[in-house]
């Protein structure tokens, strides 16, 4: 499934690097790509493996509003 979620705090490329390595490191993310300037992380994920509930916390953990 791929899925973008609104994501608000991201002030620079450090912050999309950051969404990116701690979602793509989550069992079942396939592949995220950050955006500051959209204001959102474009995800594929296995939804029988994490949920976009579970991707929503993994962003509000690091610090941002999902």
């Amino acid at each position: 499934m791929k899925k973008t979620i609104k994501v608000s705090g991201m002030h620079c490329s450090s912050c999309e690097m950051l969404i990116k390595d701690v979602l793509e490191e989550a069992d079942g993310v396939k592949k995220a790509d950050a955006s500051e300037k959209a204001g959102s992380v474009t995800v594929e994920f296995d939804e029988k493996k994490i949920s976009e509930d579970a991707i929503k916390k993994l962003i509000r953990d690091s610090g941002y509003k999902a």
